[in-house]
């Protein structure tokens, strides 16, 4: 049976996709078998790691296969080893359908039940999720086995962290006992910046042990895996995909505990 692992917090622009995506890449890499779900309408984890459009997978997403409970229709596979769940725009209706057509009692379980058709598939799910507290971030959390934080070395994100928690905390104690917290992994740090020092010592201070060893450096390089594709040919390649991978041996000894 897979593991299931959300990425995510409330405020955009903090490396959620990437993260997901360099995970998901690399566990691929490890042998693993991979399913990524991209759950934001954004699309940005399907445009990383397909190098298409997220245009081209209308009617071919996360909520075709939420709808009907069953994502094996909507999988696309990136390799052998790596599979997609995709999104695009229409994935912004998920709360309105969930609310108006989904019974009380199963509106924040309809990505688990959904997900859970192809769970013993794979080795690992991850999922992408919004930066927002809608009904797809709970769903997502209420999915998962394991919650990764994504918290940038910055005031607003860690204004947000705290909330997010609880979010996490409300879910486990309501719709999912055997939920866990990961880690907080610290993203997008400029050394440089006396105020990403400050937030990144501040989020050690107060989470300790929640809190991954690896921090996620700022690097052009990981930028330009968005536009070129993830890619391992370079010293620069190397350099970057090499936090992550730091980072993905973390998380394998905390879900393995």
């Amino acid at each position: 049976m897979g593991c299931t692992i959300s990425v995510g917090l409330q405020k955009g622009g903090v490396g959620k996709s990437t993260t997901t995506a360099l995970t998901s890449y690399i566990l691929a890499e490890q042998g693993h078998r991979v399913l990524a779900v991209d759950f934001d309408s954004q699309g940005n984890l399907t445009q990383l790691l397909t190098q298409r459009s997220p245009y081209d997978f209308v009617h071919r997403t996360s909520l075709e296969a939420c709808k009907e409970r069953d994502p094996r229709p909507y999988i696309h596979a990136i390799s052998d080893n790596l599979h997609l769940l995709p999104a695009e725009d229409f994935l912004s209706q998920f709360d309105k359908w969930i609310y108006t057509e989904v019974h009380v009692s199963q509106q924040m379980v309809i990505l688990k039940n959904t997900l859970d058709v192809v769970k013993s598939d794979y080795d690992y799910i991850l999922i992408d999720l919004p930066p927002n507290l809608g009904g797809l971030t709970l769903n997502g959390v209420c999915a998962s086995d394991y919650c990764v934080v994504v918290c940038q070395s910055e005031p607003f994100a860690y204004d947000a962290l705290d909330r997010y928690m609880e979010i996490i905390q409300a879910a486990q104690q309501r719709v999912n006992p055997n939920l866990r917290i990961a880690g907080i992994l610290i993203s997008l740090l400029d050394a440089r910046t006396a105020i990403g020092n400050y937030i990144t010592e501040r989020i050690r201070e107060e989470y300790q042990d929640f809190v991954f060893d690896t921090v996620i450096r700022r690097k052009s390089r990981i930028i330009e895996f968005s536009v070129e594709g993830i890619k391992i040919q370079t010293k620069a390649d190397r350099e970057a995909i090499a936090m992550y991978e730091s980072f993905v041996e973390e998380l394998k000894a905390r879900v393995s505990r």
